[in-house]
């Protein structure tokens, strides 16, 4: 009798490359990334003080390798980062992408 091979566990994803340009209105910056292996859905954060842990917040969650960002408050500067997930679960956190929202 054979035996089914056992399962390997699921690797995490790579972590996505993060870059930040302005949006076409005011208060928005268009997010964008080299698409990640097998991701099911990116998770993006953003903050105005990134070296405070707790000053990160989810802006959002996207299903391709783009995210328009909006609301945000004109003439701050925001750093951005996102994290793949997939089946495996999450990606790190993307090194950080900086925008003064115009």
């Amino acid at each position: 009798m054979e035996t089914k091979a056992s399962r390997s566990a699921p690797t995490l994803p790579g972590v996505p490359q993060l870059s930040a340009n302005p949006g076409e209105h005011e208060g928005e910056v268009n997010l964008f990334w080299k698409a990640v292996a097998n991701a099911r859905s990116y998770t993006i954060e953003a903050s105005q003080d990134p070296a405070a842990a707790a000053s990160w917040t989810h802006v959002g969650i996207a299903t391709s390798a783009s995210k328009l960002i909006a609301n945000l408050t004109s003439g701050k500067r925001y750093w951005f980062r996102v994290a793949a997930v997939t089946a495996g679960g999450q990606s790190g956190w993307s090194e950080h992408a900086t925008k003064v929202v115009p």
